[in-house]
This record gives C-alpha cells, structure tokens and sequence, in this order.
C-alpha cells in the first residue's frame, strides 16, 4: 500500500505538470498507469540487475536470516556484495525473482566452516566433522594396541572454507594405517634391540667364561653359568621376599651372557611372576635348573643346551632391585643350596 501511495503521488505530479489538464484527466491517465503497470524493487549487483521484487523488506529479512544461520559445521558467512535497490514500474505479466536474487546473494556469500583435524605425533592425518568423532577415531584406534606402543594423538580445531571431509570409512582407514605403521615400528625396534643384545652377550663370552665346578650332583656335573658377586644367599630373609630364599644371586652386569650349568633341555623359557623372564632347563635324573629375572630370554622351550649355550642375558625383570642372576638347583622338585656346589 505505501509503494502504491508514493507511485500514486509520483504519477499525478507528473503528469499534471506535463499534461497541464484537470483533475478528471489526471485520475484517468493514472489509473490506466496502474492497470498497465505495478511498482517493485529492481535488485542489482555491481550495476547488474538480478530481477524484481515486490517487498524490500521481505527479501531483506531473507538475506539477513541466511546470513545468521551457522547451524551444522558453518562457522560464520560473510556477504561479500550489498545488493542495491531501485523503485520502478514495470509491466504487470513481469515475473518476480526473489528465489534468483536470493541464490544469487548465496553464490556471492564465502562460508567459513568449522572441522577438527586428527593429529599423530603432531602431523595432521584427516578431518572430520566433530570433536565426538575425532574421540571415537582415535579410541577406536588405540583399543587393541599394545600398551607399549606409545601414540601420540591430538584434535585441533581448524576452520576452512572448503567443507570437503572425507567419508567416516576412508577416515577410519587413514588411522589404522597409521597404527600398522606404528606397530611394524616397534616391532623392527624391539628386534633391533634383541639383536643388539644378543650381539653383546656375544662379545662378552670370551671375558666372561664359565668356571668348571668342584662337584657334581646324582653324576650331573655343573658349571657355574656366570661371574659375579653373590649379593644374597640360599636361605637368607628379605622384606621383599614372602619367605627364605630359595637359590643364589650373582649380581654382574646388564647383560651378561648366562649357560645352563649343565647339558639338558629347556623346560621352561618366558615370564613368569615374581621371577620375571625365568628359564627353566632339566638335566635329567630329577635335576632342574632355574636362572630368573633375565634381561632377555635366547632359549626356546624343547632346545637342548650345554654348557657353551647362550640361553639367556643377566637382567632385572620381576621383582628385583638391581642387574643379577637368581640362580636355583632343584633335586625332584626340592630346592638345594647351589653355593656347596658352584661357588
């Protein structure tokens, strides 16, 4: 109604001056005007005109509405054109263009959107939507690593104008490559140590040899399996013990080669509790040896050894307090002092 009223007001000035006529002229003229012709808004871009439409304030409240919305991952819109606006007449069978103009106003309008990126060790693997399910990716990751492979994860918060995130599979697959990637790691790593340690307990034979022992048992005859300092005899008490000792300890250094005190064959090689990593070696006619809390295990259960065999390294795995070798003689399952026989 107002744009009818300005029009109206615009057209009898108009076209009295122009015609210089009576009123009755006027109100003809005009009214053949308005029956030909209706009043719009004609919407332009740089000089260009969009098309018509019929409420500025309508279309006004559109583009503010469009520009307001940051639902989803739109972080903020930014229009980069103000659209300007000219009253006109125009032929009646003129089609308005208010969906034109407003995808127009999209098209010109740059979308800044929010993401989250997955990091490993500091290097940004993929994005995905959320910071929920960037959690669940990593955890999903981690669920079934070995607790002694460490990876370090992150989620940074990024934001883009390119809302271009791979699919929740293809992202997935990114981060389990990774984690193989991480595992082959560690495992060439620990392979590389085992080898290292095995190398140096190769150097170290030759200045660590084996002592022949003064005495035998049931005919077996012994060798003692390493050098070294006795820190702990057979039968002594210890707060760190729930009861007497049952073998020897020889503290020597990290990693010293350690032989089976005689020929046998290996009953036992791998963790086990308070002993650490443990082998175990039967000698035959009820004789077994024990050598505990080895830095690293060479023997393989069903081997058979001598005394020149490398079966394990001095360590300080289970419960010890520094690098030695428990060593404990066993007769039929009972414990023997190895100090009347070795040392």
């Amino acid at each position: 109604m107002f744009i009818l009223l300005k029009w109206v007001k615009y057209y009898t000035k108009e076209v009295t001056k122009a015609l210089k006529t009576t009123s009755i002229g006027v109100m003809i003229i005009l009214t053949i005007v308005l029956i030909k012709y209706k009043p719009v808004y004609a919407v332009s871009f740089d000089k260009q005109t969009l098309g018509y439409v019929k409420d500025k304030e309508r279309l006004e409240l559109k583009i503010k509405n469009y520009i307001e919305d940051t639902t989803g991952n739109v972080a903020f819109k930014e229009q980069t054109v103000k659209p300007v606006y000219e009253l006109k007449l125009v032929n009646r069978n003129k089609t308005l263009q208010e969906k034109e103009i407003l995808l127009a106003i999209e098209n010109s309008t740059i979308t800044t959107y929010k993401i989250y990126a997955v990091t490993v060790d500091g290097n940004i693997q993929t994005t995905v939507a959320n910071e929920e399910q960037a959690k669940n990716m990593i955890d999903n990751m981690k669920s079934d690593l070995d607790e002694k492979i460490e990876i370090n994860t992150g989620i940074i918060e990024q934001y883009t104008t390119e809302f271009n995130l791979p699919q929740t599979e293809e992202a997935m697959q990114i981060l389990n490559n990774v984690k193989i990637a991480k595992v082959s790691e560690y495992n060439v790593a620990q392979e590389a140590e085992r080898k290292r340690q095995e190398e140096e307990a190769q150097k170290k034979i030759i200045s660590n040899k084996t002592v022949t022992s003064v005495g035998t048992i049931a005919g077996v005859n012994l060798t003692r399996p390493v050098g070294g300092r006795i820190t702990s005899r057979y039968g002594s008490r210890s707060s760190i013990r729930s009861g007497s000792h049952t073998g020897l300890d020889i503290a020597t250094t990290q990693g010293t080669p350690i032989k089976p005190i005689a020929t046998g064959t290996v009953t036992y090689a791998g963790r086990k509790g308070s002993y650490g990593n443990l082998v175990v070696v039967n000698h035959g006619n009820g004789i077994e040896s024990y050598y505990a809390h080895c830095s690293v295990i060479y023997a393989n259960v069903n081997q058979t050894v001598d005394t020149s065999t490398i079966i394990s390294a001095v360590g300080s795995t289970g419960n010890s307090t520094g690098p030695h070798l428990h060593l404990e003689i066993r007769q039929n399952g009972k414990p023997l002092n190895p100090e009347n026989y070795l040392y």
